[in-house]
């Protein structure tokens, strides 16, 4: 039974999601304001978002960006919003789908089926000591307690895990991670580094699974 957080601001909009939803068998979470959006994530897993862009404390668009921040979970936009630039912008900023007011009812289940579909089915998890990372659900895991990360924090760690026990080089990350544009920006990749030992390791200041090659670059170890 998947858990599914709707953030909306009509009460009316509210009942309808709240009913039907349930009759579909999935557990419901509603609020209202953006930031109590994020404040239950943090203490609740999910499996879908719903979000509306006209929240009554932020922008949608806004609470987008924050999220894929540090989390990977699936979002459906739900918004009167209908103009091509919105959508553009909404998927740019990390929507895996949207939608537009007013749907019915199959419409929006049948989306929420594909999302949910594609977010549970079968990947390789890559392990590394501790340390867990399953690619298709972007989940990392440290002693079984889920870890987060922000969205390049993510990409450099399933970089190393890709090429576990190779040197990957300062340029190397900065190309697939941030672009050809900042190769020569090695303090880049310094501080995500420093960011990743302080939430993987248990002695950030010596490392054991994220370490060092001076003047070259990083590798990740048993």
């Amino acid at each position: 039974m998947a858990n599914v957080l709707i953030l909306e601001d009509s009460p009316p909009l509210q009942s309808f999601l709240k009913t039907l939803l349930k009759a579909s068998g999935y557990n419901v979470f509603i609020r209202a304001n953006g930031l109590d959006g994020f404040a239950l994530m943090s203490e609740q897993n999910f499996d879908l978002v719903l979000l509306d862009l006209g929240l009554l404390d932020m922008d949608g668009q806004a609470w987008l960006i924050e999220a894929r921040q540090w989390c990977q979970i699936p979002i459906l936009v739900l918004s009167a919003r209908d103009g091509e630039v919105e959508k553009v912008t909404a998927l740019d900023n990390g929507a895996n789908d949207y939608i537009t007011k007013p749907f019915s009812a199959n419409e929006l289940l049948a989306r929420m089926r594909v999302l949910l579909r594609a977010n549970t089915q079968p990947s390789m998890v890559f392990q590394c000591g501790q340390i867990t990372i399953d690619p298709h659900k972007h989940i990392v895991m440290r002693n079984n307690n889920e870890v987060k990360l922000t969205n390049k924090e993510y990409k450099i760690l399933l970089l190393l895990f890709q090429n576990k026990d190779k040197v990957l080089t300062h340029n190397a990350i900065l190309s697939d991670v941030w672009g050809e544009q900042y190769i020569e920006r090695p303090e880049y990749v310094r501080v995500h580094i420093a960011q990743l030992r302080q939430k993987l390791e248990v002695n950030p200041a010596n490392p054991v699974h994220i370490l060092t090659e001076p003047a070259v670059g990083y590798r990740l170890v048993e």
